[in-house]
């Protein structure tokens, strides 16, 4: 599908009722939803997209990848869909963006599913540092008509993350898989800064605006967005269940995969 100027790599699963709209996160695509899609295809139809910059959706580089580039997208598919409403199930930055476009459109959501959305809390204060350094370089790069890569962080822009922000997040595998990915799809300098928007926190003062009822689920010892510091905000949401799920890290789809379909299931219903 043609969507704001994104060809979008769009999945589906069943048919009828609300479309159920599966966003992943970051470094993901949307075949990672693929056995939970399937079983939450019973009455109604699952779309589950590669989001922009992700897996096989190709995204010309005059798209602006920040949450009113991807509010606009996301709009553009229910359009395309012929869907008045739907219902959004966001893992990560595909929670980020469903909080995003709830907040922007409410009367287009009918029900909404937050699983440790990354646009809620800060992130731990060694990946923060670490993201406002590469913000720093970013910015001092726009415009300089360069691509990301890993070699042109570390040797171009003299970036050395771990070194500037904290002990050994060079070394950290989240952190180099995002390099990586970078690398690999050559994605321009000014998408990257874009992107990084969805790791800045809603404004605590925008929770009580959110008129979705809103199923919240959260893993206890996730690493990036503590459920210590989510809980009490997501609290202030009118319509809301919170589910805080022992054990589980930033992925609980995965993590309880047999205990996530019960509670979303069970919410849409």
């Amino acid at each position: 599908m043609d969507l704001a100027g994104v060809r979008t790599l769009v999945r589906t699963d069943g048919n009828g009722g609300t479309p159920l709209i599966m966003l992943h996160g970051v470094l993901s695509e949307g075949a990672s939803w693929e056995g939970v899609a399937s079983q939450l295809a019973t009455g109604r139809m699952t779309v589950f997209p590669d989001l922009p910059l992700h897996g096989r959706t190709e995204t010309l580089p005059e798209f602006h990848p920040n949450p009113q580039g991807l509010v606009t997208w996301l709009e553009t598919l229910l359009d395309a869909l012929g869907a008045d409403e739907a219902d959004l199930l966001g893992l990560s930055l595909g929670g980020a963006v469903s909080l995003h476009f709830a907040l922007a459109q409410p009367e287009r959501v009918r029900k909404m599913v937050l699983v440790d959305a990354a646009n809620v809390v800060a992130m731990d204060e060694g990946y923060r540092q670490f993201i406002a350094d590469m913000r720093e370089k970013l910015e001092a790069a726009v415009g300089v008509g360069i691509v990301t890569s890993n070699q042109c962080w570390t040797e171009e822009l003299g970036f050395e993350g771990a070194k500037t922000a904290a002990v050994d997040l060079c070394a950290d595998p989240i952190v180099m898989s995002v390099l990586d990915y970078l690398e690999q799809r050559g994605i321009p300098f000014e998408q990257a800064m874009d992107g990084l928007e969805f790791l800045e926190p809603v404004s605590p003062d925008l929770f009580p605006e959110v008129r979705v009822p809103t199923l919240a689920i959260w893993g206890a010892e996730d690493p990036f967005f503590p459920a210590g510091d989510a809980v009490p905000l997501l609290r202030t949401i009118p319509d809301v269940r919170i589910e805080v799920l022992e054990g589980v890290g930033h992925n609980p789809v995965h993590e309880r995969p047999e205990r996530f379909l019960e509670l979303v299931a069970t919410f849409l219903d």
